[in-house]
Formats: C-alpha cells, sequence, structure tokens
C-alpha cells in the first residue's frame, strides 16, 4: 500500500510547478471574466477545445460562456480566447469624420437575404469611413463576415460580401463568391436588391 501511494505523491518543488500549471489557466479566464462584465452586447471571437464561434456575448460567468445569434452556450473551462470584434458600440462616431448621412445608418440591424435570417452591424471605421460585418443564424456556420467597398450616398448604400479560400470554409461555403448589395433606407429599414456568383435576390435590414 505504501508503494502504491508513493508513485503518485508529488511534493516540493514538482508540487509547486505543478499547483502553477493548473493555476495558470484559471487566472487568465478570471481576468478575462472580468474584463468580460463591462463588454455584455459586444460582438465575440470565442476559440474553444481547438474550434472557435461567434455571435453576441450575453453572460460570461465563472462556469460557463453564452452567445446569441446563434444561441450557444460553452463551459468555461473549455475556453482558450475571447477576441471582442470592433462593431458600433465600440467605436465613437466623433473619432471619424462621418457625414449625417453615413451616421443615420449606423447601426445593428435584423437581416433577411432571401430565406436566410441574421445580423447586420454597420459601423464607423477609425481609419475612416463605414465598415460592417454580417453573420446568417441558418446558413454556413453562423460566423461573422466582414463587407468590403461600403459605400453610402444620401439615404442609399452600397457593400460586397465575397469569401476567397480558407476564408470560404472558415464561414462555411464550399465555393469562393462575391455579391453586391444595394439598398435604400427608409426610417429604420433598409431594403434592395443583391447580385452576384450563381444568385440574385432581395434583402431587407431593420433596426
Amino acid at each position: 500500500m505504501n508503494e502504491t501511494k508513493n508513485k503518485f505523491e508529488i511534493s516540493g518543488p514538482k508540487a509547486i510547478a505543478l499547483g502553477f500549471l493548473l493555476a495558470a489557466p484559471i487566472f487568465f479566464l478570471l481576468g478575462t471574466w472580468s474584463k468580460g462584465c463591462s463588454s455584455i452586447g459586444r460582438q465575440a471571437k470565442v476559440t474553444y477545445s481547438g474550434s472557435f464561434t461567434e455571435g453576441t456575448l450575453v453572460l460570461l460567468d465563472q462556469n460557463k460562456l453564452v452567445l446569441k445569434d446563434p444561441d450557444f452556450t460553452i463551459p468555461l473551462e473549455t475556453v482558450e480566447k475571447i477576441e471582442f470584434l470592433e462593431d458600433a458600440k465600440t467605436v465613437d462616431p466623433g473619432q471619424v469624420p462621418l457625414s449625417d448621412s453615413e451616421k443615420a445608418f449606423i447601426g445593428t440591424y435584423k437581416l433577411q437575404v432571401g430565406m436566410h435570417k441574421g445580423v447586420l452591424i454597420l459601423f464607423p471605421r477609425k481609419t475612416g469611413g463605414m465598415g460592417g460585418t454580417l453573420r446568417f443564424t441558418n446558413w454556413g456556420k453562423g460566423a461573422n463576415e466582414f463587407l468590403s467597398q461600403v459605400r453610402i450616398t444620401g439615404k442609399s448604400i452600397r457593400f460586397v460580401r465575397s469569401c476567397t479560400g480558407v476564408r470560404c470554409s472558415e464561414i462555411g461555403s464550399n465555393v469562393p463568391f462575391q455579391q453586391t448589395y444595394t439598398g435604400d433606407l427608409d426610417g429604420k429599414k433598409i431594403q434592395g436588391p443583391y447580385q452576384g456568383t450563381n444568385s440574385s435576390g432581395r434583402w431587407t435590414a431593420e433596426r
């Protein structure tokens, strides 16, 4: 019996080293948790168990992390990294010289593109001009997609959604594509046509 006990007993410097290794991830996650408390409602990319997902952070405590759009609960012990994405809430519109037309578009919208539902976010970029992201809750992997060539003129908007190479597999597309969206803002709603690689139709986004 004594021989078996000694086999698993760790003491001295080895015990201290092992204790540090076990405690380090806990201190890291507690630090992330304390920062996350002021980041509820922000867009986040969460890496866990060798995979990742993106969504709106709605809860972060000592046991779990909860996202919505898409809805997802992740045990905190599996979380490896949390990255907060730039959006309208994290960028002050006063930081960049925006026109009144551009300011009118800033916000988070419920998005409908054909049969696909999701979220569209339009925000001022720190380097000037407008940026945007969208993600679908019932298409691909529900991942955040950064839009390019966002242009606003008066009450009209134009932007490009596309993917190439490895980025396509990251968002859940089997093939590269490019789609151009145009639309007009009427109150809290944007609507218009889109056209691209083997696809076309209409889209709406409403705050």
